[in-house]
């Protein structure tokens, strides 16, 4: 089956859509013929997006809103009905990453990235369940490869990555009688725009350092492997070779991947 074939008319929730992966999965389900709910906590980048998107702008809704704020995200699903009448699919894009070790950490700033990442993915997926029910839907939980092995020097954004495999798998089986799919992608590098931000360990906001070429995929790609993994419903995926390569160390041989994962550490270390 097509792309354009299974998501025409479907209904998509996407949180965390204002920019990157999230705003590139907005755009690619409306080219194949779905209707997008987009939310974010930054309004104008939001207001951005329609003006992008005009041409789609009656398969758009658009809800400034906190993910990490039960409420909220239950009034962006009655805004969804009340609009396009249900729900089918539920991706929880929106994240924050950061970086530093846990002594230099603080506590706002492991806060922070444990609400965003791992409450601004249950609380979505809480608010839209009875409405995936009805529909038989989907809910795709966005991870990283953060989240098969803890990396030193990000320990808390390994800590909220790894959180979602176990909730993912509770859910999963939870919802198996409902005929939910529930999944989770543990995307690898994805190149990022030019404003986008991580968190230090102070709490500052910073540009994200550049990655290897070689290991980094477009938005474009990476958009394009989550809408085909929501559609044949795999249980987990990783969309790039560096995150394959950790999934099987990470199961396999964990003590090479941390011998790995320390040597890199160290190496970083000592070029501060």
């Amino acid at each position: 089956m097509s792309l354009s074939k299974f998501y025409q008319g479907k209904v998509v929730l996407i949180t965390g859509a204002s920019m990157g992966i999230g705003k590139e999965l907005a755009k690619q389900v409306l080219a194949h013929g779905g209707k997008v709910a987009i939310t974010a906590r930054n309004e104008s980048r939001l207001n951005a997006v329609i003006e992008e998107f005009n041409t789609y702008t009656e398969n758009i809704l658009v809800h400034a809103g906190d993910a990490t704020d039960y409420s909220s995200n239950q009034k962006l699903v009655e805004k969804i009905i009340a609009r396009f009448g249900k729900l089918d699919i539920l991706i929880n894009n929106a994240g924050m990453s950061c970086y530093g070790e846990v002594e230099t950490l603080q506590p706002s700033v492991a806060e922070q990235v444990i609400n965003i990442n791992i409450y601004g993915s249950l609380y979505p997926a809480m608010s839209a369940i009875p409405e995936l029910k009805k529909s038989k839907g989907s809910i795709l939980f966005v991870s990283s490869i953060a989240g098969f092995h803890g990396i030193p020097g990000y320990s808390t954004y390994s800590l909220s990555k790894m959180a979602l495999t176990g909730l993912s798998q509770s859910m999963r089986t939870e919802l198996k009688s409902s005929n939910i799919y529930v999944g989770i992608s543990y995307v690898g590098f994805t190149e990022n725009e030019e404003d986008k931000k991580t968190l230090s360990p102070n709490g500052q906001l910073e540009k994200v350092p550049p990655r290897p070429k070689r290991l980094t995929a477009t938005r474009e790609t990476t958009a394009r492997l989550l809408l085909h993994q929501i559609m044949h419903r795999k249980h987990s995926a990783s969309h790039s070779f560096l995150g394959s390569f950790t999934n099987v160390l990470s199961r396999y041989a964990p003590a090479l991947l941390s011998y790995f994962l320390s040597r890199n550490y160290h190496k970083q270390q000592s070029a501060r």
